[in-house]
């Protein structure tokens, strides 16, 4: 049985993505357009937007604090992905902003010990 989609793309991330509802600018040729970043990661970015470049366009995303290259991976209606060119610190980014992550919850581990019989703690 193979692996679904969802799986897939989780198999191939290695870094952790955060949630994000930040206004930038998308800036690629003589272009210049407003986006919404709603999620970033180390070296991507998920983005929001009603005119983006083609895929394969390098861009600069500009935000508050942030001015990195990258390029369009991915385009879909009114969103796109980015490849950054360098590593950016997504903590820093989404500085003074409510974070969570885009993965579903780890399960916790739990380790039971036996403290009587038929009892555990």
């Amino acid at each position: 049985m193979g692996l679904t989609r969802t799986e897939l793309m989780q198999e191939r991330r290695k870094e952790r993505r955060y949630l994000a509802d930040l206004e930038g600018r998308l800036v690629w040729d003589s272009v210049s357009q407003p986006v919404r970043i709603r999620n970033i990661s180390i070296y991507g970015a998920m983005l929001v937007g009603a005119l983006l470049p083609p895929v394969g366009t390098r861009i600069v995303l500009i935000t508050d604090g942030l001015e990195v290259c990258g390029s369009i991976i991915w385009l879909r209606g009114e969103q796109c992905g980015l490849l950054l060119e360098q590593g950016v610190e997504p903590l820093a980014v989404l500085r003074d902003r409510p974070v969570r992550t885009a993965e579903p919850p780890r399960p916790s581990l739990v380790t039971l010990k036996r403290v009587g019989p038929g009892c555990y703690a």
